[in-house]
């Protein structure tokens, strides 16, 4: 991976809504699934983790700017 000296990492935007839900879809699976206990716990214990994460965090602020529509010229 490429990086530029000066320039400040980015924060990173992780929709945590989205994984919790996508967490939730892999638990249920591995409820159904014989064998997979182990891996249907690491599951829950992610989802708790993504919960907490989600409860903790601001969302983020969505800046609009104005409109402006310019006459068109001919």
């Amino acid at each position: 991976m490429f990086s530029f000296p000066g320039s400040d990492p980015k924060p990173i935007h992780l929709d945590l809504s989205t994984l919790r839900e996508t967490l939730a879809y892999m638990h249920d699976d591995m409820c159904r699934t014989p064998g997979l206990e182990k891996l249907r716990d690491a599951l829950a214990l992610a989802l708790k983790e993504a919960e907490a994460a989600e409860a903790t965090t601001r969302p983020a602020k969505v800046r609009f700017s104005a409109a402006r529509f310019l006459p068109r010229r001919y």
